[in-house]
Formats: C-alpha cells, structure tokens, sequence
C-alpha cells in the first residue's frame, strides 16, 4: 500500500496541497486547508511527514520550502489504484464508466479522441 493512503486526513490535505503546488510554505499549505489549524501545527505534521520521508524541506530566504520527495504521476498513479479498490472493487472500466456518466466535467472531442488512441496504444500493447 502507498504511504499516501497511510496518512491521516490532515497529512492527506498537506500532501495534496504540496503536490498541487509543487512546493509551498507553511502560511500557503494553510491558505489551501478546509479548518486549517495554526501554523505551528502544520508545522508539527510537516515534521512528521519528513521523519516519514515523504516531504523534504529547504530554506528560502528566512523560511523554510516544502516538498514531496516521491514525484506527483507515481504517487497519483498509486493514488488512483487505491480509489479503485476502494470505491470500485478494483474495475477500471467501472471508475471509467462512472467518470464518463458524470455531469461535473464533460470531455472535449479532443480529450475523448485521445482516450481512444490510449486505449488502443493499450490492446496493442496486451497482444
């Protein structure tokens, strides 16, 4: 199992918030938390996550920098197969579905003519 889906929820939100940015200070990793509690104590859950070597950090003139230390598609892709254990019981092609039934973003002729061509770069690659 991915370190990301062992995180409690507030160090979820945290890592969302640096893979989202990139890299963020503490008042901006803040700025982006539903409730978001006092600086002093994301700072007490960003230590966390560096003893558990999932963020680094650096100093950026009198502060200090935030950052995953695994990249944000290998994550996102470990991210994405928990979600579909979890929630479709392990079917892409039922996560699919329901993304495409869905009415929060519709898909571009672009965007769906590109999902072909992976699909098909996909059955190619099976055979």
């Amino acid at each position: 199992m991915s370190q990301h889906t062992e995180l409690s929820r507030r160090e979820r939100q945290i890592m969302d918030s640096l893979y989202s940015r990139g890299e963020a200070t503490v008042l901006e990793i803040q700025h982006d938390l539903p409730n978001a509690p006092t600086p002093t104590a994301i700072r007490t859950m960003l230590r966390i996550l560096m003893d558990k070597d999932i963020v680094q950090r650096h100093k950026q003139g009198r502060e200090f920098v935030y950052a995953p230390t695994a990249p944000r598609r290998p994550e996102g892709a470990k991210a994405l197969k928990h979600v579909i254990q979890t929630f479709f019981d392990g079917s892409f092609k039922q996560a699919l579905a329901a993304q495409l039934a869905s009415d929060d973003e519709l898909l571009t002729d672009d965007e769906l003519r590109e999902m072909v061509k992976l699909i098909k770069a996909a059955r190619d690659k099976g055979n």
